[in-house]
């Protein structure tokens, strides 16, 4: 691509860029607020009250609280949080001509008609000869 072309085509798609940036720092910020909002909230542990331990399970020397392998961070998957940017459709690209209509495509064309109608007259013509008497030809 030469250094013109170059240029033009970055002034062309230059505005993508923009948006792109836009909607990426909006997804960070929302990513940003939603680890915020759940390490904020408290984390509710269930203990059991002294008295409500049996008393076996102390004597045996059972753990009291088990120790667990540290989780691995849970990533909950919701959706897009920042709504897809509109893109312009480009009315640049044009097909190279416009598309055929139904009665077109389905309408008769006289040369595959002709060719029908030329090997039906040969499968005629051999199924006479191979019918036929012999006496008669």
């Amino acid at each position: 691509m030469a250094h013109i072309e170059a240029r033009a085509w970055w002034a062309d798609v230059e505005h993508l860029q923009d948006v792109y940036a836009r909607t990426d720092e909006a997804r960070r910020r929302a990513d940003h607020a939603d680890d915020v909002a759940r390490h904020a909230s408290p984390v509710r542990q269930h203990a059991e009250p002294d008295a409500a331990r049996p008393a076996a399970a102390t004597r045996r020397g059972a753990h009291l609280q088990p120790t667990a392998i540290p989780a691995r961070r849970t990533v909950e998957i919701r959706g897009r949080t920042v709504p897809a940017p509109a893109v312009p459709r480009s009315t640049e690209i044009e097909r190279r001509r416009p598309p055929r209509r139904p009665i077109e495509r389905v309408g008769a064309r006289p040369d595959r008609l002709a060719m029908w109608a030329l090997l039906m007259g040969i499968v005629l013509i051999l199924v006479a000869v191979g019918t036929a008497d012999a006496s008669v030809i």
